[in-house]
């Protein structure tokens, strides 16, 4: 193995440390939040560590940064219907409640 291969390698290895430890950091919070925090903005920033967990994962795990075009798309289409998906939820959820 060269050298430059082997700095290529730690490189990898570095970046997928970092962003680990970031997403364990963002577990903790999580769970902090969950269990310690009586606020009413709880919910909300629950999802939004929920949401900066699943940037991280997309961007730099599933490397979407460096990705093509095609990629980016079939990326997109499913958080287009995962957002119908919760919108028909949604809606479900309020039109029950509106009539109990």
């Amino acid at each position: 193995m060269s050298a430059q291969s082997r700095k290529a390698a730690g490189a990898i290895w570095l970046r997928a440390l970092v962003v680990w430890v970031g997403l364990l950091a963002l577990l903790g919070a999580s769970l902090l939040a969950a269990y310690r925090l009586d606020a009413p903005w709880g919910p909300a920033l629950n999802f939004g560590i929920a949401a900066t967990q699943a940037g991280l994962v997309a961007v730099l795990f599933m490397r979407l940064d460096r990705a093509d075009r095609l990629v980016r798309l079939a990326a997109a289409c499913g958080l287009f219907w995962l957002a119908i998906l919760f919108t028909l939820t949604l809606a479900d959820t309020l039109s029950r409640l509106a009539n109990t």
